[in-house]
């Protein structure tokens, strides 16, 4: 597997204020805290009570509270408040829990949040809780790095997320399609043919995943360095966005108009777009880890959702090359009065055997080498959570942790929508989508002192 880990971050200009105060005021712990060891470090209570943050589904919080009372029976002494929290406005209730020094002892974290908040100390810095925390026997070292910022390892990214292209094999085969041949573009492009007049064969959340694949596929680099700047030119964006609206012209992805017409401005999961139920939307593009609940809502009205190979382009000067990135991180508080308990605890949670069986997948698949064993004896890593894993196991590049950045996703959707819709022309929208993009990064790589 080829990793290109980027460590850049995200945030407004408000939120960094409140950060670097926050990173501010934790300097004096951060540097008392450096000079000690794994060994020298001890709690501060007798029988510490921690809490742990993590936001999911019903499925995710009844697994979580059951592993906390396994690793409390486990250790007598400890205890652990459980705070989940459900999906809406992660941002602001991360930001006020941070900034006014709420934080639980163990945090779950969007990737962006890793060098957003991880600068000038600002989590605990996990190397020297080596002895309670195992993270060198179970993760790749590469993969490692996504948890680091200047130098020290500020939180465990917990699966990797690939980037993958899954279709609705019962649709298909409906249309007279067998979806082992589908290989290349050229595949999907005769398999639309045999699609009735307003049903499609793809459907991507946003153009922007497509285009930049092809992109990586074509240049063999990501969209931005490990400073934040460009590494594509306007050309480059021109010459993704032919090759994207030729796909749509010859029917293998859904028009801009259909969707604004049948589903909304908005991306929507497959869950909730009833195009995808009814067939006319048979297939996309999805991270890996998150494929599981697209699959049981598909299998609920009959039809078999199939993970098929990521085709990649003829003239591509690398490999697959495919977008990658962790699903979540988890960290310990920058002022953690209890890290060897803390610590203890993140790693059953990681690392456990029982902890594992019990949390099964409902948070994908972990990338801890321990875990995954643990899954696989308790037959939990099998069937369609095996499939969509496994189909992780190519080529990837990850792009910068502010690349899911919600207003370069909007420059995008904007200027595809405008050509679409016959409001612009594609050499105008490149030109655009370069200008607003080139100033946007920069803007995201000056807050996060990438300079």
């Amino acid at each position: 597997m080829k990793n290109n880990w980027k460590k850049v971050a995200l945030g407004g200009a408000a939120l960094l204020s409140l950060i670097t105060l926050a990173a501010c005021g934790s300097s004096s712990n951060s540097a008392s805290a450096s000079k000690g060891t794994s060994a020298q470090i001890k709690d501060a209570d007798k029988s510490p009570k921690l809490s742990f943050w993590w936001w999911g589904n019903d499925d995710r919080n009844q697994a979580t509270m059951k592993q906390i009372k396994n690793f409390e029976a486990e250790n007598s002494g400890i205890s652990v408040e459980g705070r989940p929290s459900g999906f809406g406005n992660l941002d602001q209730v991360f930001t006020t829990q941070y900034a006014g020094g709420t934080s639980a002892d163990v945090m779950t974290l969007m990737y962006q949040w890793v060098p957003q908040y991880g600068q000038n100390g600002g989590f605990y810095d996990l190397n020297k809780l080596s002895k309670y925390l195992d993270l060198k026997d179970n993760y790749d070292k590469a993969f490692l790095k996504t948890g680091q910022v200047g130098g020290k390892q500020v939180a465990v990214p917990y699966g990797e997320n690939v980037m993958v292209m899954w279709v609705n094999k019962t649709v298909f085969e409906k249309n007279g399609v067998d979806v082992t041949k589908l290989k290349t573009w050229d595949d999907y492009i005769n398999a639309a043919k045999k699609f009735p007049k307003g049903s499609y064969p793809l459907c991507s959340p946003t153009w922007r995943f497509p285009v930049t694949i092809y992109l990586q596929q074509k240049l063999n680099k990501t969209e931005f360095n490990a400073k934040g700047q460009m590494n594509y030119t306007e050309k480059d964006y021109l010459d993704g966005m032919k090759w994207y609206m030729s796909l749509v012209k010859d029917g293998v992805f859904v028009p801009r108009s259909d969707y604004l017409a049948n589903v909304g401005s908005d991306p929507v999961s497959l869950a909730t777009n009833k195009q995808e139920f009814t067939g006319k939307y048979a297939g996309g593009i999805g991270w890996n880890q998150g494929l599981q609940s697209d699959y049981d809502a598909l299998k609920g009205v009959g039809d078999q959702m199939e993970i098929v190979p990521y085709p990649v382009i003829s003239d591509a000067k690398g490999g697959a090359n495919i977008l990658s990135k962790p699903s979540m991180a988890f960290a310990i508080k920058k002022d953690e009065k209890n890290p060897v308990a803390t610590a203890k605890f993140l790693n059953d949670f990681l690392n456990g055997e029982k902890a594992n069986q019990i949390l099964g997948t409902t948070r994908g698949v972990p990338a801890s080498k321990s875990a995954q064993k643990a899954l696989e004896k308790s037959g939990a890593l099998a069937g369609f959570a095996k499939d969509a894993n496994d189909a992780g196991k190519v080529d990837t590049m990850s792009e910068t942790p502010f690349y899911e950045d919600g207003t370069l996703t909007s420059i995008y959707t904007d200027q595809i929508e405008a050509v679409e819709l016959g409001k612009t022309s594609v050499k105008e929208a490149a030109h655009e989508v370069y200008t607003q993009t080139k100033a946007q990064a920069a803007k995201l790589a000056q807050q996060m002192g990438l300079k």
